[in-house]
């Protein structure tokens, strides 16, 4: 199997964190024990600083008669042999007794009549040591006052081996943990990971023709639940997309269905006819022509079908008469309107100008003076009214509605569904009803100016 690049990065990281985390505690362990040493190393050169100089007055205390330098002996004799360095110096700073067995104390004298500070390091000479001096006095009467000073001292080399030693150990422990940590976490990655592995395992799983399948989500919220979920949202947009496209395509051939069939059996018919006329010619060619004008406008209206469908945006820059557009669609449509046995009527015409698209608003209501004559009854003519009203210009178009069927049919139509798209693209709202055994639609618009330009909805349902 080979190596995977994501799980490698994600191990890299987790190594690349795990050895920054390492050099941090290594920093740290190492700064505590350099801070730590020091600090007991001080405590015990206090002590024995503290200590000789204790023993030092108890015995001028028990010897009033005895010499400073006796006195120095005296507690060099009886200081135990641990290991312990330290100089008793008198007044004039001249060694008394030291229990030295390095063989340090000439140098300590040395550094000490150069650095008169308590406390200091000793880095030259060869030697790395910390000294530490104490001063004392001591009166017990006039006759008997003594001033001594008590230098400690001790190497520091254990110290800086020690740490020397800690970081050598680190230094070569790091590689090979970091390498461990680098595997382990190419381990841990893949397990990570296995979520992933299954998602895709299940996107696979998902046909291209029944995208009703959807990705199982894990009940505690995670990273791979939520992208489980925005691709089952998705699917589910797809879904709808690909329904719609089924739509379409069942609604594109029976619209061209009945036209198309009407081209071919008229050809079909006059090239049967054994002895055709002129006339007889003509008229079938009036009817082929009629046949695929409106196949064309089938056409026409397929094509904004998809665009509505598509939501595709209305472009809102002209200022329409709405008044002369009402009366430019009636004129058109008065030929149609007679080939189906029906009339055209004018009710109430008010001056309206509205912002919107022009030939969208043409299409809109020749659709409802098609579906009028189309579908209503023959009792009553197909009336259009426009009338302005609060800031709203109302577009009513009225035909008979002759029976349930016909009222469904006028409610339902291809054309409805454009009109409705082309509502929404004008912020207009438009409805469909009956109203005292008429077929209403009816398109209310916002008198004046609109936006230039606004996104259609997503595709609704008419009222």
């Amino acid at each position: 199997m080979p190596l995977s690049r994501l799980r490698l990065r994600l191990a890299a990281g987790f190594a690349l964190a795990f050895g920054v985390g390492l050099a941090v505690l290594a920093a740290a362990a190492l700064g505590y024990l350099w801070r730590e040493s020091n600090r007991r190393l001080d405590v015990r050169l206090d002590a024995v600083a503290s200590g000789v100089t204790q023993a030092v007055a108890r015995e001028l205390r028990e010897t009033r008669d005895s010499s400073l330098a006796f006195v120095a002996h005296e507690v060099l004799a009886e200081w135990p042999r641990n290991g312990d360095a330290w100089i008793i110096l008198d007044s004039r700073g001249a060694p008394l007794a030291a229990s030295d067995t390095a063989h340090d104390a000439a140098r300590v004298l040395r550094a000490r009549a150069t650095h008169p500070a308590p406390r200091f390091d000793l880095t030259q000479d060869g030697a790395d040591l910390r000294i530490v001096t104490d001063s004392s006095s001591l009166r017990l009467d006039a006759a008997h006052a003594w001033r001594f000073d008590v230098i400690a001292f001790g190497s520091t080399e254990g110290i800086e081996g020690d740490a020397e030693l800690l970081a050598a150990m680190l230094a070569i422990a790091a590689p090979l943990i970091i390498l461990v940590s680098l595997a382990g976490g190419y381990v841990l990655a893949g397990r990570a990971l296995l979520p992933v592995h299954e998602l895709g395992d299940a996107i696979a799983a998902v046909a291209p023709d029944d995208l009703s399948h959807r990705l199982p989500i894990a009940s505690s919220p995670d990273e791979i639940s939520a992208l489980a979920l925005e691709f089952n949202r998705l699917l589910e947009r797809l879904d709808a997309a690909q329904q719609r496209n089924r739509g379409f395509v069942r609604e594109a051939a029976h619209q061209i269905r009945t036209p198309l069939t009407l081209v071919l059996g008229e050809a079909a018919h006059e090239l049967a006819t054994a002895h055709p006329t002129a006339d007889r010619m003509r008229a079938t060619l009036q009817r082929i022509g009629t046949a695929a004008e409106q196949m064309r406008r089938r056409v026409d209206e397929l094509f904004l079908f998809a665009e509505a469908e598509a939501g595709v945006r209305i472009d809102l820059d002209e200022d329409v008469e709405l008044d002369g557009l009402v009366l430019e669609c009636s004129d058109l449509m008065r030929a149609r309107a007679a080939a189906l046995g029906r009339s055209l009527a004018l009710g109430t015409i008010e001056p309206a100008i509205v912002r919107g698209n022009a030939p969208l608003l043409r299409e809109a209501l020749l659709e409802l003076l098609e579906n009028g004559c189309r579908h209503g009854g023959a009792d009553a003519p197909v009336t259009t009214d426009l009338v302005v009203a609060d800031g709203t210009v109302v577009l009513t178009v009225r035909s008979a509605a002759d029976s349930v069927e016909a009222d469904h049919a006028m409610s339902r139509g291809l054309g409805l569904k454009i009109v409705a798209w082309i509502a929404r693209g004008h912020r207009a709202t438009f409805e469909t009803r009956r109203e005292h055994g008429m077929h209403v639609a009816r398109l209310v618009l916002i008198e004046g100016p609109a936006p230039a330009a606004v996104d259609p909805l997503a595709p609704a349902t008419i009222p």
